[in-house]
């Protein structure tokens, strides 16, 4: 007659609770490492929309005073906004709202002269910020 030991059995049943437990472990780190570069690629991609945004806002204000149909004064300062202004101005132009462009842009137009080779210096701002 064959006796089972039973050390074999509790080590046995050790082993077993020792691999879940290293198995579980390894997943909750994999889990957080997906988790966190999920949170980094979502500002990243925000982060370049925004930088987009602002370009956009930019190539709109410069065809507008290139046409005519805005024009950046000899001694003030002038807004253009898409939704709103950031820096609680007052706009002088409107960016028409886009909703593919979920970010307020302000475009701050310098009076005449004020840029590189007396030409007119345009300042955008956009009010991206990450919330993760």
């Amino acid at each position: 007659m064959i006796k089972s030991c039973p050390d074999k059995r509790g080590v046995a049943l050790f082993i077993t609770l020792a691999a879940v437990a290293i198995v579980i472990i390894l997943a909750n780190v994999v889990l957080n490492i997906m988790s966190t570069q999920g949170r980094l690629t979502h500002h990243q991609v925000s982060r370049i929309q925004a930088y987009y945004a602002a370009q956009a806002g930019m190539v709109y204000t410069m065809e507008m005073l290139k046409s005519g149909a805005w024009s950046a004064d000899a001694s003030n300062i002038r807004y253009a906004c898409h939704r709103s202004c950031i820096d609680s101005v007052a706009a002088t132009y409107t960016i028409p709202t886009d909703a593919d462009i979920p970010y307020n842009i302000q475009v701050t137009i310098y009076p005449l002269g004020s840029g590189i080779s007396g030409t007119t210096r345009l300042d955008i701002k956009t009010d991206y910020t990450y919330s993760g």
